[in-house]
């Protein structure tokens, strides 16, 4: 009997083994990629010492119970699996509030231990790598981290606030307190900004000190020098705000016997006013970083939203998969090295590199032009694979060329920016003004470019982009060319590409053929699916998102994090985002409505989904 023909039981069926299966070795995965690193003598040491240790518990586990909750979930969202009355949710809650109200020090004191022993588990698994991570004497070491209490603290603390409610609650039945205002509420945002914000500290002492709670002194020994701190601070009254609008709705709501919530409504001026200041902290916060997190900025953060904000044009606007994103990324940069003299072939005559920039655009865009007229008339995985092809020609070129590009050896230095005219002369170097100038200068490139392409999606360009990702035969019969708006959307994704190429070839100087390999395109696809497809705020948050948590776990390491492996960790992410938040961190509101009408069976969220059956209503 074949598998396929097998019956399961609990009404299982193969797909679900596969995923179950899937999530187990993924764990699994996990904990011989971040285990010891292996060497050439001993090929074995690496598996041998992650398998057949306790390294290895946490991650099976998580692969165990991610598993089970996607398996569970696929077969309640299909109908197969219906709870019994007494596993139903609202029935369970009844027990658990009816044990709370009977013996609530027992419930309080039992889950306490269990939010105790799962910090003390989270804060040992997230540390250095340990022969024995479960031993006794490994979990009581973790006392003496000051994370273990951020840990501690994240825990309770919805158990405190809990006990403190319900008190107060018994003690003041018919009058409010002070202790649940909206003012407290507001307090409460502020502390847990504070203390988030403590906790989270990369330059936070392994042994805590109280003399770190100081303004002056060198500032990775000042905790309130740091411009985190307020962030985080802000971010947490924040929330407290947006607690009491969403409390003071519901009791609008009761009052007035409204079924829906009133949703806030931001006019123009507010939305102006919004974006000043994103604006003013783009501006005024990197003043206060040290050097590593300016040069990491413009770099890693800016170059990448940069490249994100292109390629969301292709995949996110007009949806279409492409794979090769980083050939206009490099021809750029390669057009930037020719005319300011870095190759061993001589333009004839030296540009500054101001002038580079229209002329990198040129040249991507005809790039894009040249893929798109062939290759666009495919779908789907076809293109993707043809893309994908043509992101390795350029690689190949740029490494075999030696007489053009110098190859592996890397070319010269490329020129940077510099300004000369009558009266001003200034030059973009990090030796002379440090990396914030550069990310000031990527800074006037991306706010036009934004403005920009915020005003084309809301076009009649963007909306044929969006009907062709939508149903590109519907798109068809209603007048619009696919193929002319598919060409556009790469021309102008690709010239946003080049671009990037001509800001960062300005600050790396010398290029080489690995600066622009395959893993660079992969990683920008996941930085615009994880922000949100056809989202530009969603792809700046996603990408900077990203960008940052990269370099912070280069900068303060836990379980043993290596750079080698971070597109590991990104693959994880993408696959729980798919699974969990398939339609990105920040997603547009056309994005919404697609899924919200595929979940109600009117379409797919996806223009390469399966076609609706039946006739149009």
């Amino acid at each position: 009997m074949s598998i396929n023909e097998r019956k399961w039981p609990l009404g299982l069926d193969k797909d679900d083994l596969r995923l179950a299966v899937t999530c187990f070795f993924g764990g699994l995965l996990l904990a011989v990629m971040t285990g010891p690193e292996g060497n050439l003598s001993s090929p074995g040491f690496a598996f041998q010492h992650s398998i057949f240790s306790s390294h290895v518990y946490g991650f099976v586990i998580f692969g165990l119970l991610l598993g089970a909750l996607s398996v569970t979930r696929r077969k309640s969202k299909m109908g197969v699996w219906e709870l019994p009355v007494s596993l139903r949710l609202v029935t369970v809650k009844e027990k658990i509030r009816t044990l709370t109200n009977t013996y609530p020090a027992i419930i309080f004191g039992v889950v306490a231990f269990i939010a105790l022993i799962a910090a003390l588990l989270v804060a040992d698994f997230t540390g250095p790598l340990v022969p024995n991570k479960l031993s006794f004497g490994q979990l009581l070491h973790q006392f003496v981290n000051s994370r273990t209490y951020g840990y501690i603290s994240i825990a309770e603390a919805p158990l405190v606030i809990r006990l403190v409610r319900t008190r107060l609650k018994k003690s003041t039945p018919a009058q409010g307190s002070i202790f649940s205002s909206n003012v407290a509420t507001v307090i409460y945002g502020l502390v847990g900004g504070f203390l988030f914000a403590l906790f989270a500290d990369p330059w936070l002492p392994p042994r805590f000190r109280w003399s770190y709670f100081t303004f002056g002194g060198p500032s990775n020994n000042a905790f309130f020098h740091h411009w985190t701190t307020y962030l985080w601070i802000v971010m947490g009254g924040l929330l407290a705000g947006r607690y009491i609008f969403v409390k003071t709705s519901d009791i609008r709501r009761a009052k007035t016997q409204r079924f829906r919530r009133p949703r806030a409504e931001v006019s123009a001026s507010t939305r102006f006013v919004m974006y000043a200041g994103c604006l003013f902290v783009a501006v005024e916060a990197p003043k206060y970083l040290n050097a590593f997190w300016q040069s990491t900025i413009y770099q890693q953060i800016g170059i990448f939203v940069l490249l994100a904000i292109g390629l969301n044009v292709v995949i996110g606007f007009a949806g279409l998969l492409d794979l090769g994103y980083v050939a206009f990324y490099a021809l750029g940069a390669y057009t930037n090295a020719y005319f300011t003299g870095a190759l061993p072939i001589h333009p004839p005559f030296i540009l500054n590199t101001f002038f580079v920039v229209p002329i990198a655009v040129i040249v991507a865009m005809l790039a894009g032009v040249l893929l798109g007229l062939p290759t666009l008339r495919l779908r789907g995985d076809y293109l993707a694979i043809v893309t994908l092809g043509f992101g390795e020609i350029v690689y190949v070129l740029i490494s075999n060329l030696t007489s053009v590009t110098d190859g592996a050896g890397g070319t010269g230095p490329a020129g940077g920016f510099s300004i000369n005219l009558p009266g001003i002369h200034y030059a973009w170097s990090a030796a002379l003004t440090g990396d914030l100038s550069y990310y000031y200068l990527l800074l006037g490139f991306m706010v036009p470019i934004l403005f920009l392409f915020t005003s084309l999606n809301n076009s009649r360009v963007g909306r044929s982009w969006a009907a062709i990702r939508e149903d590109e035969v519907a798109a068809t019969s209603l007048g619009i060319n696919p193929l002319k708006y598919k060409v556009m959307a790469f021309a102008i994704g690709a010239s946003t590409s080049g671009v990037a190429g001509v800001l960062s070839s300005a600050k790396l100087g010398a290029l080489f053929p690995s600066d622009f390999a395959l893993q660079l395109s992969i990683f920008v696809v996941i930085l615009v699916i994880f922000g949100g497809m056809g989202s530009i705020v969603g792809v700046l948050v996603g990408a900077a998102f990203l960008n940052w948590v990269t370099q912070y776990l280069i900068f303060h390491s836990f379980i043993d994090y290596q750079d080698a492996d971070k597109f590991m960790y990104f693959g994880a992410l993408l696959i729980l985002a798919m699974i969990f938040r398939p339609q990105g961190l920040v997603p547009s509101k056309r994005r919404v409505r697609e899924f919200e009408d595929e979940e109600a069976g009117l379409g797919s969220a996806d223009a390469l989904g399966t076609a609706v059956e039946g006739p149009l209503s």
